[in-house]
C-alpha cells in the first residue's frame, strides 16, 4: 500500500510523471524522485534542444469534446479550470519569481478555439455524438460551440465577438465549401514546452526532487527481488552506476515505456505521429497577423469517412537517428495546408519531426499495479495522442489508483492486454502490421518542398500545421 511516507521513484518527467509527482508532493508525499534521462533544467523541454519525448513540443491540442467518453470530456473540463488558473498566476509573478523561459506575458492555454472539419456536406456521426452529449452533461460550454453552416450559429458565433464572427466563417470556401463541423470556442491550444516547464518549478515548490540527464537520471534497469509471493521492484539503477532505493517506482516512460517494461509490449505500444513545421520570416508581418491566434483557431479536418518484439521509438536524438517523415503523410498536409493557404506554398516545411507518443488497446491511459510484483511497480502512460491536456489534473486521479482508492477511472485504467482474436486499436498487428515503420517509403529532402501534384486521399487529423498519421517502429 503507498502512503506518504512511501519512498517513490518516478520514472520519467513528461506529462505523466509531472502531474503524479505535483499531486503526490502536494497530498502530504515528502519523498518523491523523478528521473529522466533528458536535462529538462538545461534543453527546458524544447524539442529543438534534444528533448524526443511526446510531451516537449511546442504546442498541443485543447478541446474538451469526447462523445460518449463522458469521464475524458469531465477530466477535460476539470483540466481547463486548472490551466486558467496557471495563467493567472504567471500573469501576477514577477520575472525573477517564473522559471526560464517564462514570463507573466505567457498564456499556457490560449483560448483560440477549435475548428472540427471532416469531409462532406452532413456533420460525421463523430461530431453529432461530440455536440450531443456536451449538450446533455455541460449545457454552459455547449453554449461555446457553433456548427458550420448554421445560421442561427452563425449569429451566436457573432454575438460573442466580431473575432468569432471572422473565425466561424474562415472555412466556408474549402473545397467549396462541402465540408461539416463546429467551432468550439471554449478550447484552444496550450504551449506544451513551456507549460512542463512550469509544471516542472510546481513539482520543485512543493518538494519534488529531479535528477536528470545522462548518465545520471538514466534508467538502466529495475532493481527486483524475488520473494515468496512474487518480484518486487525495490528501486533502480541509473547509468552511473548507481542504485537508488525505492518502495515504488512509477513506470512513466511514455512511448519507452515497454523497453524499461517488457511485460507492457501487449498493452502499450509507440506510435508516431508525423509533424510539420512552417516558420513565417519577420519580414511576412501580413503573415504572421493572418496566422496570429487572435485571427485563426486551431484546426483539425478529418479527410475520408473511415474511422512479437519490443516497439520502441526512432528520433533525432536516438543512437540511429531519423531525420525525415513517411512520405504518405508529408504528400497529405501539402496536399490539405497548399490548397487551404497558398499563400504558404513559398515558404514550404521548414522543419519535421516524429512525436512519439504511446498508444493503449483502447486509447486509454494505463494507470495501474503491475500484475506479479507485490505492489511495488506502477504503470502510469498510454496517452494515446490525447493526454496533455490533462497535465494539471491527472495526477490527481493517479494518487487514487496508487493508494487504492477506488473512483470512475479505476476499472477505465486498469492493467489490460491484447486478446486473442479481437480488435485492439492496431496493437494486435504487432510488427507484421501495416503500419510497421520499416514497411513505410519515407520521404527526401527534395519532397519537402509544395508542388501543384496532390498527394493521395487518406484518413487523417490535421491540426492546425500539425498533421499526425500513425505509424510504428518495432526493433
Amino acid at each position: 500500500m503507498t502512503i506518504p511516507e512511501s519512498r517513490v521513484i518516478i520514472v520519467g518527467g513528461g506529462v505523466f510523471g509531472l502531474s503524479t509527482a505535483l499531486w503526490l508532493a502536494r497530498g502530504g508525499y515528502k519523498n518523491v524522485t523523478i528521473f529522466d534521462r533528458c536535462s529538462f533544467d538545461k534543453n527546458h523541454y524544447n524539442p529543438s534542444n534534444g528533448c524526443d519525448g511526446a510531451s516537449a513540443d511546442i504546442n498541443k491540442i485543447f478541446r474538451a469534446t469526447y462523445g460518449a467518453q463522458e469521464h475524458s470530456q469531465d477530466l477535460a473540463l476539470e483540466a481547463r479550470d486548472i490551466w486558467l488558473e496557471w495563467n493567472r498566476s504567471i500573469k501576477e509573478s514577477c520575472v525573477s519569481d517564473l522559471p526560464h523561459p517564462l514570463t507573466p506575458e505567457d498564456e499556457l492555454l490560449t483560448l483560440c478555439g477549435v475548428y472540427h472539419l471532416a469531409d462532406g456536406p452532413n456533420m460525421i456521426e463523430r461530431y453529432v455524438e461530440n455536440l450531443r452529449v456536451m449538450e446533455d452533461t455541460a449545457p454552459t460550454f455547449r453554449e461555446l460551440q457553433f456548427i458550420k453552416d448554421n445560421n442561427d450559429d452563425s449569429k451566436r458565433a457573432k454575438d460573442l465577438g466580431p473575432e468569432w464572427a471572422k473565425k466561424y466563417h474562415l472555412f466556408d470556401n474549402f473545397k467549396d465549401g462541402a465540408t461539416n463541423g463546429f467551432l468550439d470556442a471554449g478550447s484552444g491550444i496550450t504551449l506544451a514546452d513551456k507549460a512542463c516547464v512550469y509544471a516542472r518549478h510546481l513539482c520543485e515548490k512543493a518538494g519534488v526532487k529531479f535528477i536528470l540527464g545522462r548518465p545520471q537520471g538514466e534508467l538502466q534497469e529495475l532493481i527486483t527481488e524475488n520473494q515468496d509471493s512474487g518480484k518486487r521492484v525495490t528501486g533502480i539503477k541509473t547509468r552511473d552506476g548507481l542504485s537508488h532505493s525505492a518502495d515504488l517506482v512509477v513506470v512513466a516512460c511514455g512511448p519507452w515505456t515497454s523497453t524499461v517494461l517488457p511485460e507492457a509490449h501487449r498493452s502499450v505500444e509507440a506510435t508516431m505521429g508525423t509533424v510539420m513545421f512552417i516558420d513565417i520570416p519577420k519580414d511576412r508581418k501580413d503573415l504572421r497577423e493572418k496566422f496570429h491566434p487572435d485571427n485563426i483557431p486551431v484546426w483539425r479536418f478529418i479527410q475520408g469517412v473511415g474511422d512479437g518484439r519490443i516497439s520502441t521509438p526512432r528520433t533525432k536524438y536516438s543512437p540511429e537517428p531519423i531525420n525525415t517523415v513517411p512520405l504518405y503523410g508529408l504528400d497529405l498536409m501539402k496536399q490539405v495546408i497548399g490548397g487551404l493557404f497558398p499563400e504558404l506554398r513559398d515558404i514550404g516545411f521548414t522543419d519535421s519531426r516524429l512525436c512519439w507518443y504511446t498508444d493503449s488497446i483502447d486509447n486509454e491511459f494505463v494507470i495501474d499495479y503491475v500484475p506479479g510484483y507485490s505492489d511495488s511497480l506502477f504503470i502510469c502512460t498510454g496517452g494515446s495522442g490525447h493526454g496533455f491536456k490533462f497535465l494539471p489534473i491527472l495526477g490527481k486521479y493517479v494518487k487514487n489508483q496508487l493508494e487504492k482508492v477506488p473512483d470512475r477511472f479505476t476499472p477505465i485504467w486498469k492493467w489490460r492486454a491484447v486478446e486473442e482474436g479481437k480488435y485492439c486499436n492496431g496493437l494486435e498487428e504487432g510488427e507484421t502490421g501495416p503500419r510497421e515503420m520499416s514497411k513505410l517509403k519515407l520521404a527526401k529532402s527534395q519532397d519537402f518542398q509544395f508542388t501543384t501534384k496532390s498527394g493521395p486521399a487518406l484518413s487523417s487529423n490535421l491540426s492546425q500545421l500539425n498533421l499526425k498519421p500513425q505509424e510504428k517502429s518495432h526493433l
